[in-house]
């Protein structure tokens, strides 16, 4: 019997849907998971019966059936509204059935859906071409601009929810339009008792994502024994993968897509275990999660670099294979008490640098830019959320404390005096934006000072950390209550963390 890869959504069906989809599969002669992959796109995800089309042409269900194609199928979409999944599975399969044995490959399967012209034709076939209204209403499928939208193309998506992965080839002068690269060539199917080159190379998987040590696999390189299935079975378990010890085709495409590189756009595989350990990890919450299971959005790239960043490793926002065992094996990378603010040592230093953010009028050292741990780490998830939207413009950060809460009198710097509202290491002074995103100096009434981009940047503030005060004088914040009024804030927020 085979087995499903973990395509977005998958966690929303039951056996009996399952177990129906891989029947209807060999009825028709096609891989059941082109059938859940096309499905999970289709329904967006949710699996339902009943889920419409969004933009209103009538469509419904699991692989939006249109309500000319309910008509030929003996039903209606209002008819097929009220069937359970595994009831429409049946419309599913009758729509299919003309295709039955023809039906090779993803490209294949989802033209079946999508433009039936398609099926069986080459990756490079056009299908839309501008100009043209078809192509207008199609255009976010032309992945490499060049004014073709070919059957790798279209289907990219849909594919993508395999695991595998969307990167455009370049054509070379004069050649036809190309789409998507060509997928790898099927693995074999490597059981317990095999001896092969393989075999060596799916041990390397193992080393790689920490599952087995390089002195294990020195013990039988190349051989299928107990270790390399322990390895195996435990990587099929941390991705709800069936944890049979084989590797199977579900658990090649899991490792296929980690080495294709997880990042912003993956759906589907490792995406939705990965998203749990983050939610463990208290970087990203559940309601976020609830917005896109199994699909690698903002939200999840924000939480990842976050990990990254507190794991002292390079903030990608790519789950790279030390992201992966790092994830693995930290049973908690940010504890209750840090979240709410009880570690009050004030013995972490800001980074000079980082996603979203610089710092300013800094002393050697950032003798002058020490907080507590929540502190910091609260300071580079608003720059990480910042540079989402702002890629250009950097936060600056300047004061923050000292070592212990010290006084911030310096025979350098005699300017810096006490600082009292400082020596708790929960504050820090931000420079309000210039226009241009200029790392310069401004004051809320200097003309390079930029209103528009400072409120952001309050609001953000405001809705990440809403029990924080912010002293600032621009008249406009304070009388919309987003600040309030200082002496000797005009040319810096205050920012208070409680």
């Amino acid at each position: 019997m085979p087995n499903l890869i973990n395509v977005p959504g998958i966690e929303k069906t039951d056996d009996a849907f399952r177990q129906k989809v891989i029947q209807i599969a060999l009825n028709l002669q096609i891989d059941p998971n082109f059938l859940m992959a096309i499905m999970s796109f289709e329904s967006g995800a949710t699996f339902s019966p009943s889920v419409r089309n969004a933009a209103g042409s009538g469509a419904v269900g699991l692989i939006q059936f249109m309500p000319k194609t309910a008509r030929a199928l003996g039903t209606s979409t209002d008819e097929l509204a009220k069937m359970t999944p595994v009831r429409q599975l049946d419309f599913v399969e009758k729509y299919f059935m003309p295709f039955r044995g023809r039906l090779k490959t993803i490209e294949d399967a989802y033209m079946a859906v999508l433009m039936p012209v398609g099926v069986g034709k080459a990756s490079t076939f056009p299908l839309f071409t501008r100009p043209s209204k078809a192509y207008t209403q199609n255009r976010g499928l032309d992945l490499n601009g060049d004014g073709v939208i070919t059957v790798a193309e279209a289907a990219a998506r849909v594919k993508q929810r395999l695991g595998a992965p969307t990167s455009v080839m370049v054509p070379t002068p004069g050649a036809a339009p190309v789409g998507v690269a060509p997928p790898a060539p099927p693995a074999p199917i490597l059981s317990k008792g095999m001896e092969s080159h393989e075999v060596e190379v799916l041990q390397d998987e193992m080393v790689n994502l920490g599952y087995l040590s390089l002195a294990e696999k020195k013990t039988g390189p190349g051989k299928f024994g107990p270790k390399t299935e322990a390895a195996l079975k435990q990587f099929q378990t941390d991705n709800d993968l069936d944890p049979n010890g084989t590797y199977d085709t579900a658990t090649q495409a899991a490792v296929r897509q980690l080495n294709n590189g997880v990042q912003l756009g993956s759906e589907g595989g490792v995406v939705l275990p990965m998203q749990r350990l983050l939610v463990k990890a208290r970087l990203l919450t559940q309601a976020d999660l609830d917005t896109g299971p199994g699909i690698f959005g903002k939200k999840t790239q924000r939480a990842l670099m976050q990990f990254q960043l507190d794991q002292d490793i390079n903030p990608s926002g790519v789950l790279t294979n030390d992201t992966y065992q790092a994830l693995h094996k930290t049973e908690k990378v940010i504890s209750a008490d840090v979240v709410h603010g009880s570690n009050n040592a004030i013995d972490t230093v800001l980074p000079e640098s980082g996603p979203g953010y610089t710092v300013y009028n800094r002393e050697p050292g950032g003798a002058d830019q020490v907080g507590t741990l929540t502190t910091i780490r609260a300071l580079q998830d608003l720059a990480l959320a910042w540079a989402q939207g702002h890629p250009n413009v950097l936060i600056q950060f300047g004061d923050i404390s000292r070592r212990g809460g010290g006084p911030f009198f310096n025979a350098q710097n005699p300017k810096k005096t006490d600082h009292s509202d400082h020596k708790l290491g929960r504050a820090v002074d931000i420079r309000p934006i210039a226009r241009g995103g200029a790392l310069v100096a401004t004051t809320f009434n200097s003309a390079n000072y930029d209103p528009a981009l400072t409120k952001e940047l309050v609001l953000l503030i405001r809705q990440k950390f809403p029990n924080s005060t912010i002293f600032f004088n621009d008249p406009k914040l304070t009388q919309a209550k987003l600040t309030r009024p200082l002496k000797g804030h005009d040319n810096h927020l205050h920012w208070q963390l409680l």
